[in-house]
């Protein structure tokens, strides 16, 4: 059905009864324009001015069909939802945890509004009740109004979405400003950055500007691809966490591969369910750091990170030529990365440094993991 709005209803204040006429010809609303119209008095009306159901609608929305989308609330504290047809009839459509605040014109999604508390907070779902966004964001009565929004989430750090279910910045940041449609000014840290859409991507131009000139060209590649997010733009010379980096060799496996690599293994790690923690796992190139912990916020070392590029390497199926590498600190590779870091040396996808040490126990900074995965990326 066209889900088209019309009218909201939303339950705040008591006014005088209302009827609201199924029929599309007879339909009208007896109320001043700034009012807003208490459920409890709404009456809907057959074409032949018969009462259908009774006054605890809790959300009531017209469609441009003529039907009128109704909410039932239930004792549970779920809605009953029910489409009244032209002839007042009534169809039950779905039993849902939220009220329905508005249909988006161009999708049909519905956006939905929760109370938590005397809190309201707003969600998106689909025409058929699958969860886009659940309701996460706080109350905004003009939400979703155009292509993008900005919208603070309950942690209070503000992001941008749109109601497609895209999210265009990542919700990271204490404020932020739209220039216009292509471009925002965020506050992160007490510092101003400008992100601007290059070629549909949204690029965090101020962070990535003073990158050192060793890094800037994969830089400027990985995030073509898409591969970088506005979180990790923000923190390219940190040390880069077991999470953040099975972002980055998912994002990349997918992209080279063109394959979406599907999460089929259960989920043992009691402390993750980052979705690309697990894709990685499903895959079989990380494992946990113990039986049922993944410690996804844990910095990776150098020796971590070859043993899972050369898993990697190992699932695109290519073909390294053996050389030999022989590391001044060779000594201080742990055995089970010592074979990795041959692998990933052959490639030349990691290397050691000026001294010809690998360095095995250090930190990967983000800048290094973005240059290593680019250099992967375009093997042959």
């Amino acid at each position: 059905m066209n889900k088209k709005c019309i009218v909201t209803i939303l339950s705040i204040v008591f006014l005088s009864n209302i009827n609201i006429y199924a029929n599309q010809h007879n339909f009208k609303i007896n109320k001043n324009d700034n009012d807003i119209i208490s459920m409890e008095n709404i009456e809907v009306l057959d074409i032949n001015n018969n009462k259908v159901g009774n006054k605890n609608w809790s959300s009531a929305v017209v469609l441009n069909s003529g039907n009128l989308l109704v909410g039932e609330f239930k004792t549970d504290k779920t809605y009953d939802y029910y489409e009244i047809n032209k002839q007042g009839e009534k169809s039950f459509i779905t039993n849902s945890k939220y009220y329905i605040k508005d249909i988006d014109s161009k999708t049909g999604n519905f956006i939905t509004v929760k109370n938590e508390n005397n809190n309201y907070y707003l969600g998106v779902l689909d025409k058929e009740f699958n969860i886009i966004y659940d309701n996460i964001f706080e109350y905004k009565e003009n939400a979703f109004e155009e292509y993008s929004d900005i919208l603070k989430l309950k942690d209070g750090k503000y992001g941008v979405f749109t109601i497609e279910g895209e999210e265009i910045i990542n919700p990271i940041f204490k404020s932020i400003k739209k220039i216009n449609n292509e471009n925002f000014e965020c506050i992160y840290n007490n510092k101003t950055y400008t992100i601007k859409n290059i070629n549909g991507i949204y690029v965090n131009e101020t962070a990535i500007k003073n990158v050192n000139n060793w890094a800037k060209d994969s830089l400027e590649k990985a995030l073509k691809l898409n591969f970088v997010s506005q979180d990790l733009q923000l923190k390219l010379n940190d040390y880069i966490t077991r999470e953040q980096f099975c972002e980055l060799i998912v994002k990349l496996y997918e992209e080279k591969t063109s394959f979406q690599i599907p999460i089929r293994k259960k989920n043992i790690f009691i402390d993750t369910n980052n979705k690309y923690v697990l894709k990685a796992y499903s895959l079989g190139i990380v494992s946990g750091k113990s039986e049922n912990k993944f410690e996804p916020n844990s910095y990776i070392t150098r020796e971590e990170s070859a043993v899972i590029l050369s898993n990697l390497i190992g699932k695109m199926e290519y073909s390294i030529t053996e050389v030999g590498y022989i590391y001044k600190d060779n000594n201080l590779i742990s055995n089970w990365a010592k074979e990795p870091v041959q692998i990933v040396s052959n490639a030349k996808i990691m290397n050691g440094d000026n001294n010809n040490n690998f360095n095995p126990k250090d930190n990967y900074k983000v800048i290094e993991a973005i240059s290593t995965i680019m250099r992967l990326y375009e093997l042959k």
